[in-house]
């Protein structure tokens, strides 16, 4: 596999564009709720509804719905537990401008595991727009199919019109990387702390 034909940087969006850079709002629920460290993630993102969301068979609020149910509150205090939870979420503006940059050289591409309804959401709250902020915003809940099943992968390449060692990949999750090596597609495994721009700038400056 050759490393210098790359024609595409794809994103994912939660965890790598935009990251939880602040846990106080989560570590309140956790303290209030009597939650081990992690758990109030867990519970939001790892539930059978958040699951069957994020392959758009349900609604999202099925999501909250069934958080209040277990934890017995009513509408106020739920809209609480969704405002802490996401208080820490930040979008990277650098990350965001360096992708945009790039566009007159490179397909851009975000490719995120996520809810029904989250393109409205990233467009209201992160400013992030198909066609202004990136070429292409594909997202699980729409495609019926979620990361690193390989039926997102070949979407994706279908979608973009590459082969898939024409792209370069970047997520924060290993199973995500691992399923889109295995097609051939150039991955960069996201952690926190990485330089990014560095990163990606370095494979892009082997084409």
């Amino acid at each position: 596999m050759s490393a210098l034909t790359i024609r595409a940087v794809v994103l994912d969006i939660g965890g790598v564009l935009v990251r939880t850079e602040d846990r106080t709002g989560r570590k309140k629920l956790e303290d209030q709720y009597h939650f081990d460290h992690g758990e109030v993630d867990d519970r939001v993102f790892r539930s059978k509804a958040a699951q069957d969301s994020t392959i758009g068979r349900i609604e999202q609020d099925a999501i909250w719905n069934a958080i209040a149910d277990e934890l017995s509150i009513e509408k106020k205090e739920l809209e609480e537990f969704k405002r802490l939870f996401w208080a820490g979420d930040k979008v990277d503006h650098e990350l965001l401008q360096f992708l945009q940059e790039i566009r007159s050289d490179y397909i851009t591409v975000l490719l995120s595991n996520a809810w029904l309804d989250h393109r409205q959401i990233l467009e209201e709250e992160f400013g992030i727009i198909e066609g202004q902020t990136a070429d292409y915003i594909l997202i699980s809940s729409e495609l019926g199919v979620a990361k690193p099943d390989p039926q997102i992968y070949h979407i994706l390449a279908d979608t973009i019109k590459c082969e898939y060692d024409d792209i370069l990949f970047v997520d924060d999750f290993i199973e995500n990387i691992k399923a889109a090596q295995t097609l051939g597609i150039h991955t960069i495994h996201y952690q926190p702390g990485m330089n990014l721009i560095n990163k990606i700038k370095s494979r892009l400056d082997k084409n």
